[in-house]
């Protein structure tokens, strides 16, 4: 089976797409699901989207320059 994400810009046309796809045999609409913050900070993680500071104090340093 092959799986495909669409990314949709504007969200009027989803209704019609939701029909189209529908009506093709074999072809099956998922919702999709929301992350748990875990999930996120895990990403976040293997990313490099994290930051460290030595103190409170430092990481207000970092934050406000």
């Amino acid at each position: 089976m092959q799986q495909v994400t669409l990314n949709i810009e504007n969200p009027a046309i989803w209704p019609s797409l939701r029909k189209v796809l529908g009506a093709i045999d074999g072809v099956s609409i998922v919702p999709s699901r929301r992350r748990s913050g875990i999930e996120e900070a895990d990403e976040d993680i293997r990313m490099g989207r994290v930051y460290k500071a030595d103190s409170v104090d430092d990481m207000f340093k970092q934050i406000l320059g």
